[in-house]
């Protein structure tokens, strides 16, 4: 797939879903920062109030997966979309996951997440939370650096 194609893929989905609070996030944020190459889904969080409409939206012109359920992430709302030609949307919301006997929640805050060039974008802090709570090393390490990255150049 290409780059082009990816960025109007995404832009078409942030226009569906423009009327709920969400944010894309995952490899397409890390992609869309230059720290991936290719995407391995289009990762949307949003807030619990509107997961069901955002899932009778999505489901319109997509095809829900069945999903297994996970020993430790126990969000409270998870679906997987599908279609010919495009990468995988997972929605989640009310994320939560089990470590070490404790559930841990996080919250979503769509006033973090910014519009550019038609998609709304989650900020990178956040899914460094996210990353840490899945428990994703190699992940945590490149939004790290880039963050420091950011950091220095804006004291310049």
């Amino acid at each position: 797939m290409n780059n082009a194609h990816l960025v109007t893929q995404l832009q078409q989905l942030c226009s569906l879903l423009q009327p709920f609070q969400f944010g894309v996030g995952g490899s397409c944020l890390l992609w869309h920062l230059g720290l991936d190459t290719q995407p391995n889904d289009i990762d949307v969080v949003c807030t619990e109030a509107d997961f069901a409409a955002i899932c009778t939206v999505l489901a319109s012109g997509f095809q829900r997966q069945p999903i297994t359920e996970h020993p430790q992430y126990v969000s409270a709302h998870f679906a997987r979309f599908s279609r010919a030609d495009w990468p995988d949307i997972e929605l989640m919301a009310g994320i939560a996951v089990k470590q070490h006997d404790r559930l841990i929640h996080w919250s979503f805050t769509p006033l973090h997440c910014h519009w550019q060039k038609k998609v709304c974008w989650m900020p990178p802090a956040d899914w460094l939370q996210l990353y840490q709570l899945f428990d994703r090393p190699q992940r945590v390490a490149q939004l790290r650096r880039y963050l420091v990255q950011l950091r220095l150049s804006s004291s310049d």
